[in-house]
């Protein structure tokens, strides 16, 4: 078996078996786009390892540990037990779990380590903490401060052709990540957007890199693609997932069961409505009786019918 194919059969373990099993925030679509990246990457004959800021219990960073190629290790930020430096709680990492979601999914797996916050590392010592990464996924507080901040730690280590993932870029409990990336975007930086999924927006360190990997996407997932070239601060992305034809089809067989029974549903609702109908005409005419003047003058006797019928 090749190096590329090993890698293949990790990922794709991972993806059938673990990703289910760790706990986090990790869309399947979202994953079988960074996988294909992580492929990709390696059959480019790019290096240089994988990264992470907020890994939480590790499920999305898994992923990436079990897309290395020979000789690269990976990096996970996070503050884990130190919460009060979680100022937004977004999150809650997990050292212990983390390790044990490691050492069950990855294992053997070269990965440093690094308790603290991102924001104690500098853009400066940004290649020192995490390498020269080709993907650095960037999920870490959810502030604007700090979302701009971190994809500028990304953006200053990140590799030559190099991809960074930013998470929550359009959840609606966590807009100062989409405040955080608009100032960044809007002062022009080396990163360029060329991808949505589910809860993921992909940039890429050059413009002709963002042009190559939007190509491969659309021709590795077409089923996943929802629309190409759509405006996104000064250039366009294509969104994956929303609207794919891979989501079409897997509803056309509940819309064909649905479209057979709506005939049987409506005879059904036909059928209660005359009954509902009928009981309420027969509850009338039971008050009308029990109003009535011979109802009340036989009162009596049907008294003492029951007190004779008992045993």
């Amino acid at each position: 078996m090749d190096q590329l194919e090993d890698v293949r059969e990790r990922l794709d373990r991972y993806r059938d078996q673990g990703l289910a099993e760790v706990q986090g925030w990790f869309e399947p679509e979202s994953a079988e786009l960074m996988a294909d990246l992580l492929l990709h990457q390696l059959d480019l004959g790019l290096g240089g390892g994988v990264a992470e800021i907020g890994v939480h219990h590790g499920r999305s960073f898994l992923l990436l540990a079990n897309g290395l190629g020979p000789g690269e290790s990976a990096v996970a930020l996070d503050v884990f037990e130190h919460q009060e430096q979680n100022t937004d709680h977004s999150g809650r990492g997990d050292r212990g779990r983390f390790e044990d979601n490691l050492e069950r999914w990855a294992p053997g797996v070269p990965v440093a380590v690094v308790a603290r916050s991102s924001l104690d590392v500098s853009v400066e010592d940004a290649r020192e903490v995490f390498g020269r990464p080709r993907m650095f996924s960037v999920d870490g507080g959810h502030t604007a401060e700090i979302t701009r901040h971190d994809l500028e730690l990304a953006e200053a280590s990140l590799g030559e052709g190099g991809v960074v993932v930013l998470d929550d870029m359009l959840n609606g409990h966590w807009l100062g990540v989409l405040t955080g990336t608009a100032t960044y975007l809007l002062d022009q930086p080396r990163l360029v957007p060329f991808a949505l999924s589910p809860n993921k927006l992909y940039l890429a360190d050059t413009p002709e890199a963002a042009r190559d990997y939007a190509e491969h996407l659309r021709s590795a997932v077409p089923d996943l693609l929802g629309k190409r070239d759509v405006e996104f601060f000064g250039t366009t992305v294509d969104v994956y997932g929303q609207g794919a034809p891979r989501h079409r089809q897997a509803a056309a067989p509940a819309a064909t069961l649905a479209a057979a029974l709506t005939p049987d549903l409506r005879s059904a609702r036909a059928v209660a409505r005359r009954a509902q109908r009928e009981a309420a005409s027969l509850a009338d005419q039971l008050a009308e009786l029990h109003a009535s003047h011979s109802w009340r003058a036989t009162a009596p006797l049907r008294v003492v019918g029951r007190l004779v019928r008992r045993p």
